[in-house]
């Protein structure tokens, strides 16, 4: 869809029959991000970690590995990252097995997001809830060293989560490298537990599967049973966000199509990820497809619910509106009006060192709406960099209404 370009740590657009997608990649002197997966039957998944190409190599020796095993290694950890599963009978098991001795030998270290952060609304978390001693809190023996795996997808708790009498916040976030979006969370401070659910490249997957009445709730109940496995004392479920970026958009419109799930949702979110078809006599926009979004915005715009949404300029390939096109459906629906954007934000995304020197790229806001707590930005970019910041800088963007929005507003 886009122009060839030196390798960086971006991603491809790949195109599918509703929704332009990503798949991350990596500079060769730099892996960020990988998530290792796990040996059964242990019942948490290793938190992210990255490493350089360069120190697994000079690793090898002291593992007893080979470099091509250790290069094997580092595609495994790849598509481990990615979800798939190298079962015993995969061609690339042999990785698999040399990843596993790396791990083991503590050749690892935690993950670093590079980015440089705009300071976040921190959330008051629990700011009319009595003191109470340390011991006698929840969440005083509440164990956050890993992530907890689920049916397509993992459970995360931020550092940020706090809980004195059991009750919690879950943001539920579809589509998106895990680790990344783990940071973003982190960074921006919110409280309350995530969910993140990856079904690979196409919308469709998502709204087939989120288009099913039983299987949310089924994750729910999973993710209360964990989250008192794992030590939060009287776990009980308060508010639900939902949160995609790209082809994750298409969970949430299957979600919102359910009266009875869709008015248990407060927030969602939309991170350059809202799309609709075309009418075929006059070209006008398939407002059928919107309608969930549609009475989502109408509820915010009165307060009632929370919706923020980040999109670019960019064009799709195929015969369906681009994010801003479909966005300003929904603008109009609301009467909420464009306005121009904050200023350019020179903040770098990676820090990118070596031999193509420091890359620190832009993310420039171009427009903002905002009605009650309807909230619209629009930055520019019509490349796949572009839209992949919608995601890497959600912490700046999106992240800060949600933490807003639960911080000053009681839970019902």
């Amino acid at each position: 869809m886009f122009p060839a370009e030196p390798p960086r740590a971006e991603v491809q657009l790949l195109d599918d029959d509703d929704q332009p997608t990503l798949i991350f990649r990596r500079p060769p002197a730099s892996l960020s991000g990988l998530a290792m997966p796990v040996a059964a039957p242990a019942p948490a998944m290793a938190a992210p970690t990255r490493r350089s190409t360069s120190r697994l190599i000079a690793l090898s020796a002291a593992a007893g590995l080979s470099v091509a095993a250790v290069l094997g290694a580092i595609v495994s950890t790849q598509l481990g990252a990615a979800g798939l599963d190298l079962g015993a009978g995969s061609v690339l098991q042999p990785a698999a097995a040399a990843a596993a001795v790396l791990r083991k030998a503590g050749h690892v270290a935690p993950a670093v997001l590079r980015a440089e952060a705009a300071a976040p609304v921190k959330a008051r978390a629990e700011a009319t809830a009595p003191a109470l001693p340390p011991e006698a809190r929840a969440d005083a023996t509440l164990d956050r060293s890993a992530v907890i795996p689920i049916p397509d997808g993992i459970i995360t708790i931020p550092s940020s989560f706090s809980s004195a009498d059991g009750a919690y916040d879950l943001v539920v976030h579809f589509h998106g490298v895990n680790d990344v979006v783990h940071a973003g969370f982190e960074r921006a401070g919110l409280n309350a537990v995530v969910m993140i659910i990856n079904m690979g490249i196409s919308s469709a997957a998502y709204e087939t599967r989120f288009g099913i009445r039983s299987y949310l709730p089924a994750l729910l109940a999973k993710a209360q049973t964990a989250l008192a496995a794992r030590g939060l004392r009287d776990a009980r479920l308060r508010r639900v966000a939902l949160s995609a970026f790209s082809a994750g958009y298409a969970a949430v419109r299957g979600l919102l199509n359910q009266p009875g799930f869709a008015d248990k949702v407060d927030a969602v979110l939309l991170l350059d990820g809202i799309h609709t078809g075309y009418m075929p006599i006059d070209r006008s926009l398939d407002m059928e497809r919107l309608k969930p979004f549609g009475r989502f915005a109408e509820m915010a715009a009165t307060g009632k619910k929370l919706m923020s949404i980040t999109h670019s300029e960019i064009i799709p390939v195929g015969d369906y509106a681009g994010t801003h096109e479909s966005t300003d459906a929904l603008l109009k629906l609301t009467g909420a009006q464009r306005a121009p954007g904050a200023g350019a934000d020179d903040k770098p995304v990676y820090e990118l060192t070596g031999a193509a020197g420091e890359a620190k790229p832009r993310f420039v806001p171009l427009s903002e709406a905002h009605k009650g707590a309807f909230h619209v930005r629009g930055y520019a970019g019509t490349q796949k960099p572009d839209h992949v910041r919608h995601l890497t800088r959600m912490a700046e963007t999106a992240l800060p209404d949600l933490v807003r929005h639960w911080s000053e507003t009681p839970a019902r």
